[in-house]
């Protein structure tokens, strides 16, 4: 989701390949095992690496994503069945980000913060119109398609995994 975000992302050494801090979140002073990457996680981690690598240079390839400006009158906000719940019980929710005014494709991202499956009724265009990229919850190497292996959808209903995200892209 921070790779999907407007903003600049946050990314410290090593997370590209699930590096951990062992619970400390400021071990800027410890010149200990607590601070010092361990390369053996990146051999360790080769799928999660593939995919931030993936994610990254889509990233890169979508500047709708980390426009300069906010995304105010190029985003639609849904949520599972259409309508958006804002409210403090809501576990998932969709967004469109529209392209066209920096000449980009259009991006659907569907994200299930529950615990349980959610479909997904993704409210614009058509199945055909709508290129699967990412789904998170699919093993390696499913779960990012390598640029022109996407998967076209068959359908306007998703089934979103439990704590996943659905990234679409349109055809254009």
């Amino acid at each position: 989701m921070l790779l999907l975000a407007q903003g600049t992302p946050m990314i410290v050494a090593g997370d590209e390949f699930l590096h951990t801090l062992h619970g400390n979140n400021n071990p800027y002073n410890q010149d200990t095992i607590t601070s010092w990457l361990d390369w053996d996680r990146l051999g360790q981690n080769r799928d999660f690496f593939r995919f931030f690598k993936l994610m990254i240079a889509f990233r890169k390839a979508h500047p709708s994503i980390g426009r300069p400006t906010y995304w105010r009158h190029d985003v639609l906000w849904y949520g599972p069945d259409g309508t958006v719940d804002t409210g403090p019980k809501s576990h998932s929710f969709a967004y469109c980000l529209h392209g066209a005014s920096v000449g980009d494709d259009d991006l659907y991202v569907m994200i299930n913060a529950h615990w349980e499956e959610q479909i997904f009724e993704i409210q614009e265009g058509e199945p055909e119109e709508w290129l699967r990229i990412a789904d998170t919850s699919l093993a390696s190497p499913h779960d990012f398609a390598e640029p022109g292996t996407e998967v076209a959808l068959e359908s306007m209903s998703y089934p979103v995994a439990p704590r996943s995200l659905v990234i679409l892209k349109s055809k254009r």
